[in-house]
């Protein structure tokens, strides 16, 4: 029977993932009750009763004061303040791109970097990137004002998800006292993806006995839903099938999201030029047969396919595990817990103007900083290796910084780097351009026969001449705020990879026109219905990780090391990780965190066990017992550049948890801590 002390529960953790990263599923046992993260006795959440555990902040700074006392060598210090420079001066940091990734990463300096300089610098007049809205004047009176939001406006929760990046979310809204104004709601309203002339409803996850009958209808009497009887019978006969060999052999090849589908799952061919293929022009305006399948959302279901697994189990990323520690070691972690348990059952959040008020709280504290300088309209022409330092060039300056991290596009940083050439693997990606187009429409009346979040058209949509991705129905999601008039607003999303190649694109006035000419057709809204439109181009806006991701970003893992030694040039952003605002807040922190507690002397910089293990020295627990006479074979996922993880055998970052034990998510189990 296993503890359920407070302290045991950093130990515990900790023996897990050493386990679980050092053999994997080549020595699968049930796992016992001592993985399970509980609740601290000592500080009790009733908000939490349901859903268990956290770790307590003294587990935190009991572990790694250990950890650096009995390993000196690995400087590990979690939520630690920069060291100064080797001269004693403080040190330089500069922070490229003012987009949510940028912003996160200074906030975060900002915050831990206390004996550093930080400078941002963003090449337009406004920070942000595209999270962006504009006003507009709609009628003659005082609130006759909409706003039309450019980029992401909401936020998915993360409670059915094994991911942790939303911790970081918390954390930001926490510091900087926002909760009040984020709202979060269940959302089941209805989707659709439009084929062959109309709006498919797509089934909900909701369990009633309507909802069966009206999927089963559904399947049988639209065409979108060809193959799907096939498919089924195939997932049927493969069902139990495990992969053979080594768990790194399993995992290693990269393929299509469309080839892992239909060669891996069993999807028949028409299910994923129809589905699947819409589902990739909504989230990342790409082509289903060239993402990645590791490298999008379908990561968790590959996991799935290859991996050995045992009941009740889940493959997590041990980074995930380490941020939860991190999280709950650090100043806000009450909050923390509150925010990420009051959203447990919701699956939507935004605040009142979309994610505006997010970026406006991070520029106003950042702005307030005595230790940080933001300069707009400071376009970075060129970036080069001075020996100790990295030398900053735009249109009108040079200056020279100790670690500059860059959220700029990959292919864009590719070409600023000095001498030319030097990181052909960034040069290789790619990322896609998105026309924006907001529509309102005065009558309120417009989606009554279709009400719900939106559509999504797929590759296989016939006559689709204008490249359409996706419509969100803005008046349905969220109710227009108390300054809107009603009406019906919708976001038309147009280009994606069916631009790919194309050496002109169309004006703002000639998408406006495509965009209300296809909501017309689709949505039967006729032509003598008045409207406004704004029309915004994106150009770049959504990194595509190609097959060979994973490949690429280790080769430039490298490639960063020999263009700037000691790493101190580093990346961050939706070039590398995962597309997606919160996914762009964890690279920030990551980056950010790795940078404040990095020495300026070796190059080498730590965020707490068990991410900075010494290689030559076996990794020790809080009480100064061994977990094994064998090096830790832990791997910093950040590392010198960002990218360390990219180059480590991909098996070794996971590890095998029972979902009943995953703090702060829908499935969660209760728990009862034992009275101490």
């Amino acid at each position: 029977m296993s503890s359920k002390r407070s302290e045991d529960v950093f130990i515990n953790l900790l023996r897990s993932a050493y386990r679980n990263a050092r053999h994997g599923a080549s020595q699968l046992t049930p796992l016992s009750a001592s993985t399970c993260i509980s609740r601290p006795t000592s500080r009790p959440l009733s908000s939490l009763a349901a859903r268990g555990a956290i770790l307590h902040p003294s587990i935190g700074q009991r572990g790694t004061r250990a950890r650096t006392e009995t390993l000196p060598r690995a400087r590990t210090r979690t939520f630690a303040t920069a060291a100064t420079a080797s001269n004693g001066r403080p040190r330089e940091i500069a922070v490229l791109g003012g987009g949510i990734t940028g912003l996160t990463a200074a906030h975060y300096l900002a915050r831990h970097a206390k004996n550093a300089n930080i400078t941002l610098y963003e090449a337009s007049s406004k920070l942000g990137g595209w999270v962006e809205g504009k006003t507009m004047q709609v009628g003659d009176g005082e609130n006759d004002r909409v706003l039309f939001q450019h980029g992401p406006r909401m936020l998915r929760t993360s409670g059915r998800s094994a991911k942790y990046d939303d911790l970081v979310f918390y954390d930001v809204v926490a510091n900087l006292n926002l909760k009040s104004k984020l709202h979060s709601w269940t959302s089941h309203i209805d989707r659709y993806i439009y084929y062959l002339d109309h709006l498919v409803r797509m089934p909900s996850s909701e369990l009633s006995l309507s909802n069966v009958i009206f999927s089963l209808q559904s399947m049988f009497t639209e065409p979108l839903w060809d193959g799907a009887v096939r498919t089924g019978m195939n997932i049927l006969r493969s069902n139990g099938d495990r992969p053979r060999g080594h768990p790194s052999e399993a995992l290693a090849p990269d393929v299509s999201v469309g080839e892992f589908m239909e060669e891996e799952i069993g999807t028949d061919p028409r299910l994923v030029r129809n589905l699947a293929s819409a589902m990739m022009h909504g989230i990342y305006g790409g082509d289903v047969y060239k993402l990645s399948a590791k490298c999008t959302m379908l990561e968790a279901a590959v996991r799935r396919r290859r991996l050995p697994s045992r009941p009740g189990c889940l493959w997590v990323d041990v980074k995930d595990m380490a941020l939860i520690y991190d999280m709950f070691s650090g100043p806000n972690w009450r909050e923390v817990a509150r925010l990420a348990d009051s959203n447990v059952g919701k699956s939507l959040m935004m605040f009142e103007d979309g994610l505006i008020s997010l970026v406006d709280a991070l520029v106003k504290d950042l702005e307030a900083r005595d230790n940080v300088t933001i300069k707009t309209k400071s376009r970075v022409t060129s970036l080069a290796d001075k020996g100790s330092r990295v030398s900053v060039s735009t249109e009108k300056t040079t200056k020279q910084y100790d670690q500059v991290i860059c959220t700029l596009f990959s292919g864009h940083l590719a070409k600023l780097v000095e001498p030319k050439d030097s990181l052909p693997s960034l040069a290789a990606t790619s990322a896609v351009t998105i026309m924006v187009v907001n529509l309102w429409f005065p009558n309120p009346d417009l989606l009554a026969r279709n009400p719900g979040f939106g559509y999504l058209v797929p590759a296989s949509a016939p006559d689709n001449d204008e490249c359409l991705l996706g419509v969100l129905f803005d008046s349905d999601i969220a109710p227009p705020s108390a300054d809107e008039p009603e009406g019906t607003k919708l976001t038309v999303m147009l280009g994606g990879h069916h631009w790919s190649g194309w050496r002109a694109l169309p004006t703002a006035a000639m998408a406006q026109e495509m965009a209300v000419q296809a909501v017309r057709h689709h949505l039967g809204i006729s032509p003598d219905e008045p409207f406004f439109a704004d029309a915004t181009l994106c150009p770049d806006c959504l990194p595509q990780h190609h097959v060979g991701h994973r490949a690429r970003m280790a080769a430039a893992h490298r490639e960063l090391l020999a263009a700037f030694p000691g790493g101190r040039l580093s990346v961050a952003g939706p070039s590398y990780t995962s597309v997606g605002v919160v996914p762009a807040m964890r690279a920030g922190f990551d980056a950010a965190m790795r940078a404040a507690s990095a020495d300026t002397d070796t190059g080498t910089g730590g965020r707490g066990p068990p991410w900075i293990a010494d290689p030559d020295v076996p990794l020790f627990l809080p009480d100064g017992a061994s977990l094994s006479s064998e090096p830790a074979r832990f791997a910093d996922h950040v590392g010198a550049t960002g990218l360390a993880g990219f180059a480590e055998d991909e098996f070794d970052g996971l590890m095998s948890m029972p979902k009943g034990q995953l703090p702060l998510r829908a499935w969660t189990e209760e728990t009862t801590p034992e009275p101490r």
